[in-house]
């Protein structure tokens, strides 16, 4: 047993290192996509005009792009923690915009006096977790607070700031 955690232990870095990769990859090819695809560009459209955003053509652009850039950014360990931050605000402006009112709402139980729901903690939270922004956002925070560990330009620029 204590060999399997020391091997958990030595292999951590190495997992970030991989979470990060792979986040950013999501945010970029996602980022990518409503740039340049016109099928998820019109959605990403569709998706800000429903929501009411203002200019809905230069918010989708601009939200594509950060998503794009700094996933890029987060792929590579370059500005992790400003690039976490963009992602940050990105995902929590999906999420209390758009995919909070995924949930549904039918499987919240109704008050038989007033026919309205009643919002049940452990169902919401349950599917609140399971949004996968939730996963994202979880992850972001991580490498936020943690920085650019192991791999990444930017351990290069503090190992060369160091020296």
């Amino acid at each position: 047993m204590k060999k399997i955690i020391s091997n958990f232990e030595k292999n951590s870095p190495n997992i970030y290192i991989i979470c990060r990769i792979l986040i950013g990859l999501f945010f970029f090819i996602a980022g990518f996509n409503k740039l340049f695809h016109p099928i998820f560009q019109g959605y990403m459209l569709n998706t800000i005009s429903n929501i009411g955003f203002p200019f809905p053509q230069f918010t989708a652009n601009f939200t594509a792009f950060c998503e794009c850039i700094f996933g890029l950014f987060l792929m590579l360990g370059f500005w992790t923690r400003i690039s976490s931050v963009f992602l940050i605000i990105i995902i929590l402006v999906a999420l209390f915009t758009h995919d909070l009112n995924s949930i549904p709402k039918e499987l919240n139980p109704i008050k038989k006096e007033t026919g309205i729901y009643v919002m049940d903690p452990f169902t919401w939270l349950s599917y609140f977790l399971y949004l996968p922004q939730t996963l994202y956002l979880m992850f972001l925070t991580l490498f936020l607070f943690q920085g650019c560990t192991g791999f990444g330009i930017d351990t290069l620029r503090k190992k060369i700031h160091d020296k």
